[in-house]
């Protein structure tokens, strides 16, 4: 067999054919990936783009400021059991002529008009006056939280409100101009691009008023009525013994568009004196007598919050204490410092019997009825020995004596 050598001529052919080959394909682009394109650019060189429009309204308003004042007269009450006593309020309102104030709110409205969603939207509000192209205010950056990305042919409308300067509110007209990007916007691929579109507005003539009108109530007085203007209420109200202690009660404004104003309150201290000008009742008068009672609780049957002290704080509870006398010493006690403390607190004077009293209460914090089988002999006499004091005070015997 006889082989054949290739000619000169057909191997330059080969030759020039690898030659081409290799150029074609040297310039052809690198990856994507490798060349660092962004997603936009790799979705399609011509990026996507924006359309929007503006609407803008001018607001004119004039709010007002309202004060409040409550004053009781007398503010303390020093009554006798079964006495009434009569406060009169005050209620002042005061309204002040106004600060004017200006704004402009409307919507921002972009539409995607591509086929690849939005990278890095932003729009930037600005308002001037024309013919100034100066902005009034600091340009305001719109809040686009609530739609970050439009997806292709999307659309949405952002709201936004921006407040004039008083010095600035006036009848000329005001221009709001939305400048808008993307960072995808074909013809810019990663470069802020968009629309920027106007919208022209004035300011009313007319102020809106606001909290022109209020409607003022009280805890204790009720509804006091409606007030376009400053002005004062009045009104009395009859306190017991019943009432003893610190009374507030408070006047509050409520705005004519539902939400609260200002209040301010007022407080009745109500203190309580027997009407038998200090004089002693026994255990028999308490037990008996318990509507003379509430206004005088809470009260300790020995230290207050002692481990095992008793707190007095129903007329029922402080009858059934009186009503336990049998041979237990604490039970006696008990019984006698109650109704020691009642006499006190209605007015009596304890001084005769305040070491007693700190003598049973002490022991009272750490004793109850209970214990008195396990006490020793000499515990139970002195037991008995502050029983039988406090109920010589009970009867007039020592202290400021019994009531007639």
């Amino acid at each position: 067999m006889r082989i054949q050598t290739p000619s000169i001529f057909r191997l330059g052919w080969v030759l020039v054919v690898a030659l081409v080959v290799a150029g074609v394909v040297s310039a052809l682009p690198a990856p994507a990936e490798a060349a660092g394109i962004t997603l936009s650019e790799r979705q399609g060189k011509s990026g996507t783009t924006l359309s929007e429009s503006v609407s803008a309204n001018g607001h004119r308003t004039r709010t007002f400021t309202w004060t409040i004042e409550k004053v009781a007269d007398p503010n303390t009450l020093s009554l006798n059991q079964g006495d009434t006593g009569t406060v009169t309020y005050t209620v002042t309102l005061t309204k002040d002529d106004g600060t004017v104030h200006g704004s402009i709110d409307g919507e921002v409205c972009i539409t995607n008009g591509g086929s690849i969603p939005t990278e890095n939207l932003m729009s930037n509000i600005k308002v001037t006056q024309p013919p100034s192209t100066v902005a009034i205010v600091s340009i305001t950056p719109l809040d686009v939280s609530a739609k970050p990305i439009l997806g292709p042919g999307e659309s949405h409308c952002y709201p936004y409100s921006i407040d004039i300067p008083s010095n600035l509110v006036n009848s000329g007209s005001y221009k709001v101009t939305a400048a808008t990007t993307i960072t995808n916007h074909s013809g810019k691929l990663g470069e802020p691009k968009g629309p920027s579109a106007s919208a022209n507005t004035e300011m009313p003539a007319t102020e809106t008023l606001v909290h022109n009108t209020v409607t003022v109530s009280d805890t204790l007085g009720g509804p006091l009525g409606e007030f376009t203007q400053g002005g004062t209420k009045t009104y009395t109200h009859s306190f017991s013994c019943e009432d003893k202690g610190d009374n507030p009660n408070t006047a509050s404004i409520t705005y004519d568009d539902n939400t609260s104003g200002p209040s301010d309150t007022a407080t009745v201290a109500v203190q309580c004196t027997t009407s038998s000008g200090g004089c002693t009742l026994t255990i028999g008068y308490w037990k008996n007598h318990a509507d003379a009672i509430p206004s005088l609780l809470p009260i300790w049957l020995g230290t207050e919050d002692g481990a095992r002290s008793v707190k007095v704080t129903t007329p029922s509870q402080a009858v059934t204490i009186e009503g336990t006398t049998g041979s237990n010493g604490i039970d006696k006690l008990y019984a006698q410092l109650l109704a020691a403390k009642l006499n006190i607190e209605n007015g009596a004077d304890g001084s005769a019997v305040t070491s007693t009293i700190q003598d049973a209460d002490n022991f009272l914090a750490t004793h109850v009825s209970g214990d008195w089988d396990g006490l020793t002999n000499t515990v139970k006499s002195q037991v008995n020995d502050w029983a039988s004091t406090l109920d010589g005070y009970n009867n007039g015997v020592i202290g400021p004596g019994h009531c007639p």
